[in-house]
């Protein structure tokens, strides 16, 4: 993968002084000059070259991120970063000045962690079996983020200074699932499970956890801003590199946790819901890098 990669990056240098020599047109006995900048009615798609060159360059096996990059990275309570897979960042020209821009980000994952556990009950009937049943852990991660604004662009030959601003919004949530290979029942109240955590919520003795809503659903919204340059490489495709500095806050709902466990006064199997917190909130300054950090745009 990461030798076809580099293989289309270096084949991407042919095609750019191909596209100059196509440029290059003659009216007569002149040559109409090249035009490097984007016009009033272009449209723009933008990759965001970071993951390229980290996949590349540092031997990771992990390939992220397809667009400008997405909001928002290593910030929140605990654990509660949105990293979407994927984004597309575009652009359209409303004058040779003027754009409105955008960026669209999303995440959405299922992981299922297994494994092998003494099956209790074949244990009973044959204490020298081996029979085994399965735990699964099953981890739903889902989230989006967009961000709507304009920029303004200052410089008439190859290279321009870019300036933005817009407003963005984020959700995101995670949530587990347990699912158990032993049952709870009357003669087997506490049954074998691979599952090992803290009892550190507000269930009783002996339960175990059914649904676990590790951030909730946390909501982002702000506003950002932009700076940075375009360097057109060749008419209508440029190299851009920019720094955002967005102001935004955080909320987040109700966590809670479903749990099941024997109830010995009723004698009787019961499953039971505790609320874990009653919502986070934050306020942030920061850094972020919504629309890409280095990029390869494309006008059309």
């Amino acid at each position: 993968m990461k030798k076809i990669i580099s293989l289309l990056l270096v084949g991407l240098f042919p095609f750019v002084g191909m596209k100059a020599q196509e440029n290059t047109v003659e009216q007569g006995n002149e040559k109409a000059p090249k035009v490097y900048l984007p016009e009033q009615g272009d449209w723009s798609v933008g990759v965001d070259l970071v993951p390229l060159i980290k996949y590349i360059g540092t031997g990771s096996n992990n390939l992220k991120g397809g667009g400008g990059s997405p909001f928002t990275k290593g910030s929140g309570f605990d654990n509660k970063t949105l990293m979407p897979d994927a984004s597309l960042m575009g652009k359209y020209m409303l004058t040779d000045q003027w754009a409105l821009r955008a960026n669209l980000g999303f995440k959405v994952g299922v992981e299922t962690h297994k494994r092998y556990v003494r099956d209790d009950q074949a244990a009973v009937l044959n204490p020298l079996g081996e029979e085994k049943v399965e735990d699964r852990i099953r981890n739903n991660k889902s989230g989006v983020s967009v961000m709507l604004g304009a920029e303004y662009r200052k410089g008439e030959r190859r290279v321009q200074g870019v300036f933005g601003a817009g407003v963005l919004f984020a959700f995101m949530n995670n949530k587990l699932k347990y699912n158990y290979g032993n049952e709870i029942t009357s003669v087997n109240q506490h049954p074998t499970t691979s599952v090992r955590r803290e009892q550190s919520y507000l269930i009783p003795d002996g339960y175990r956890v059914l649904t676990e809503y590790t951030t909730g659903s946390n909501f982002y919204t702000g506003i950002t801003g932009s700076a940075g340059v375009e360097w057109f490489v060749v008419p209508k495709i440029s190299l851009g590199a920019e720094v955002n500095l967005c102001v935004y806050y955080l909320f987040g709902r109700q966590t809670y946790v479903e749990s099941e466990g024997y109830n010995a006064a009723f004698g009787r199997v019961e499953k039971r819901t505790d609320l874990v917190s009653p919502g986070d909130k934050g306020f942030y300054v920061a850094t972020e890098s919504l629309g890409g950090s280095l990029t390869f745009n494309f006008y059309f």
